[in-house]
């Protein structure tokens, strides 16, 4: 469970001069380390909680330890396929179940929309709510798929646009040449405007509108949401373009395989140590006052958290850069143990539960939620469900079974009250919206953790709660990420906030373990030369 402690008295790990420190133990953390570590660096990772994996772990919440709960990340669909062979994390107990069909909603007037891995039977799908619409959803759906092979592959002339230095936006537009749809999408269109381009009934845009917005606040006709659908099918699950699926014993497997990985290649993993301050130049201060000595730090914290331990060496203008950025969380989560599954009104069989399960009532009422949400009001109008027993029973005791709920909107200051004072009200709110198609949810839940926005930058560290370290709408991707190499001397970035974005990728920690690497080879020379 990512428990590991102390490999050695603070005292003894500040007696060694290390190459590389990791502050944080998230899953980039964890890859980053895994990278210097094999290229032969001493690395120690630093993490302040007592368990690893920052927002993709694992907890025990209920009273039975038989419930595992991914508490923040609840899916796998964008972990990068070179992470997962290169530090062979199957090898450590990484495996995955594909999610099909992929998305289920229930509609008001008593149907739902299926949707499956399989075009052809999403067509179907399409065709048994809206026939006039099967080939403007076929376009639509096609739409993703060739951003994903312009962008990432297979072998785009280009290569794959996460790996190193992020493309400018101007690069991108011209990978997307010829395809102004494409490029409209990159350049900031919202999901809604896409949407309504190509399908005209509004149960297909009630159904398919909520995959711009996870994440985000901004609502669906807000501008740059349609890029956000853009990079959640821009992975490969499985060889399988735009899959996601449930990680076998839940997402913190991801992170434990990572620190197995790091250990394997000769890291050293610590929890249960908070770093106190970062010194440019030197290394960590942890708060017992012990000083680890490192030529380089790499940070898996936010960016806002990461300059808050930098007593000195901040240049102004970064600073500012980074007070800037965008970390306000729209997203409360509500992990759910259940003594059976919900009866979802629409249902013909178990098939609901077997997806990624969307609850909205239009793209007009989530507009709304947004903007009732910006005035402090918690309107979770639109959420998506997760019902991972359904492929693996193993992560809940005999018979019952998880449900996990990502809902927006709730803002992290609340116009009345807090969240200590209203967390089970806001969780009600939630039960109530998905109540509306399925009656019973209410009464088969027996153990309930509701997570705000402040609960989750309590329990992870992440500033404003952003499970992404930072909005990922076109104003903060590409180039405009933060970079892995900061102009704080010796100090990188490897978290979410980096190129390519957030979601749990791993490959953001591969590229700040690369310009480590490729930044130590250079100094090495500078200094042969010399």
């Amino acid at each position: 469970m990512g428990q590991v402690g102390l490999p050695a008295p603070a005292r003894e790990m500040a007696r060694r001069t290390w190459d590389v420190v990791v502050v944080g133990g998230g899953h980039n953390g964890l890859a980053a380390a895994a990278y210097i570590a094999r290229a032969g660096r001493e690395v120690l990772v630093l993490e302040g909680r007592d368990r690893l994996g920052g927002a993709c772990t694992l907890e025990q919440p209920f009273d039975d330890p038989a419930w595992h709960v991914s508490p923040c990340a609840y899916l796998v669909g964008l972990l990068h396929p070179l992470v997962v062979d290169e530090l062979e994390l199957a090898r450590y107990g990484y495996g995955v179940e594909v999610v099909d069909p992929h998305l289920w909603c229930p509609l008001e007037d008593g149907s739902a929309l299926t949707l499956w891995n399989d075009p052809a039977r999403s067509a179907a799908e399409v065709a048994a709510v809206s026939p006039g619409d099967v080939e403007g959803f076929l376009a639509y759906e096609d739409l993703f798929v060739r951003l994903r092979r312009a962008l990432r592959g297979p072998d785009p002339p280009a290569g794959d646009s996460w790996l190193g230095e992020p493309p400018t936006q101007a690069e991108i537009v011209t990978r997307l040449a010829g395809d102004d749809d494409a490029v409209d999408v990159v350049l900031g269109a919202s999901i809604a405007e896409v949407l309504e381009r190509h399908v005209r009934d509004s149960r297909l845009q009630t159904a398919l509108h909520g995959q711009g917005i996870i994440g985000t606040y901004a609502g669906p006709r807000d501008a740059g949401t349609a890029a956000i659908h853009a990079m959640h099918t821009s992975g490969t699950l499985e060889g399988r373009g735009g899959a996601w699926g449930y990680v076998r014993g839940g997402m913190g497997r991801v992170s434990f395989a990572l620190a197995d990985a790091a250990s394997a290649a000769g890291a050293v993993v610590a929890t249960g140590v908070p770093v106190a301050r970062v010194v440019p130049g030197e290394g960590v201060v942890l708060e017992g006052g012990e000083t680890i000595r490192a030529d380089r730090v790499v940070s898996n914290a936010d960016p806002k958290r990461t300059l808050a331990l930098c007593s000195a060496g901040v240049p102004s203008d970064y600073r500012r850069r980074v007070e800037q950025w965008r970390t306000e969380s729209p997203v409360v989560k509500v992990n759910c143990g259940l003594a059976r599954l919900p009866r979802f009104t629409a249902a013909r069989d178990d098939t609901p539960c077997r997806a990624m399960v969307t609850i909205s009532t239009g793209v007009d009422d989530t507009q709304a939620a947004c903007a009732a949400s910006r005035r402090g009001v918690p309107s979770p109008a639109w959420c998506e469900l997760y019902f991972q027993t359904t492929y693996d029973p193993t992560i809940a005791p005999p018979g019952k079974h998880t449900m996990s709920v990502f809902a927006q909107y709730a803002p992290y200051r609340l116009a009345a009250g807090d969240w200590v004072t209203r967390r089970e009200e806001i969780g009600d709110l939630v039960l109530a919206g998905i109540a509306r198609f399925a009656p019973d949810v209410a009464d088969v839940v027996e153990h309930r953790q509701v997570l705000g926005p402040p609960d989750i930058e309590s329990r992870t560290g992440l500033t404003g709660g952003h499970i992404f370290q930072g909005e990922c709408l076109p104003d903060q991707m590409w180039e405009r990420r933060m970079s892995p190499r900061t102009p704080v001397d010796g100090l990188y970035l490897c978290g979410a906030a980096t190129h390519p974005g957030g979601s749990v990728i791993g490959v953001n920690g591969r590229n700040a373990a690369m310009a480590v690497l490729a930044d130590v080879a250079a100094h090495r020379k500078r200094g042969a030369v010399g």
